[in-house]
């Protein structure tokens, strides 16, 4: 059975106890460098697939010192403590013969106990994705073909005094929600500055946080493969802004919640 693009792009062959051989996807190609959701996915997918593991992810955190270029890359994934239900994780990406790290991270991984549980954030009333057209979005990159996005509530690249949006996003082809797929999908929501400036300028992100609110077993009771994705920013300032998110899934889960401190030109491209 072929394998979906995006489980071809997080990919990884084991070198040795801590370290993983990657390759960047043609498929998630963004502007000069692989998108940022299947960074984040392939450093989660480490971790998920090393025998080292417990638990599933309860937060992540990557930054983003460097970028990738195209081709092989070394991933490095070393567990430095486990407790009896967290375990705390150390992560990075280097290429080439770079003597820096590209990308750095930490995980914290955890088995969720029987307790007191709520939910504060309620997702919001939409129209189904049915009932709504795919965003066809001006940018020419690649990944952007990969995601089903329909927005719920306005043109993201209207303009305006707010940078608030909603929309359903879905895997193309449609894929099953996992760890991955949400992770990557927490870095698909279009950047708030466009959204603010009604067109593109240059940005990257710098660090990128996602706290995952679902276990493994809750994954198993999540309806269809579509997210619907709550997205604004808080200020931008000095060059740099941040980016909060949460995901749902379709019958209302909580599934994550991101933040991400983003670098920008006030320059139109």
């Amino acid at each position: 059975m072929t394998l979906h693009p995006f489980d071809q792009a997080i990919a990884l062959s084991t070198e040795g106890e801590d370290l993983r051989r990657g390759h960047t996807s043609a498929h998630y190609w963004n502007a000069i460098s692989p998108f940022g959701g299947t960074t984040v996915a392939t450093l989660l997918q480490a971790i998920l697939t090393d025998p080292r593991r417990l638990g599933d992810p309860l937060a992540l955190t990557v930054n983003f010192a460097g970028p990738l270029q195209k081709g092989d890359f070394m991933l490095r994934v070393h567990p430095v403590r486990t407790g009896r239900s967290t375990q705390h994780w150390q992560i990075e990406i280097r290429q080439g013969d770079d003597q820096e790290p590209a990308v750095t991270g930490s995980a914290v991984f955890a088995v969720r106990r029987d307790a007191w549980s709520d939910t504060e954030s309620r997702m919001p009333q939409a129209d189904a994705p049915e009932r709504l057209d795919r965003y066809a979005s001006p940018a020419n990159v690649p990944f952007l073909s990969m995601y089903d996005v329909r927005y719920a509530d306005c043109n993201p690249l209207a303009g305006g005094k707010d940078s608030a949006t909603q929309c359903w996003i879905s895997d193309v082809p449609p894929r099953p929600l996992d760890f991955p797929s949400i992770a990557a999908q927490c870095d698909t929501f279009i950047p708030r500055l466009f959204v603010r400036k009604g067109g593109p300028t240059a940005i990257s992100t710098v660090t990128l946080t996602i706290n995952f609110h679902v276990d493994s077993a809750g994954l198993q009771r999540v309806e269809g493969h579509h997210t619907f994705a709550q997205a604004k920013a808080n200020a931008f300032n000095g060059g740099y802004y941040d980016q909060e998110g949460k995901l749902w899934s379709r019958n209302g889960q909580l599934l994550a919640t991101t933040h991400q401190m983003v670098w920008y030109r006030d320059q139109a491209l």
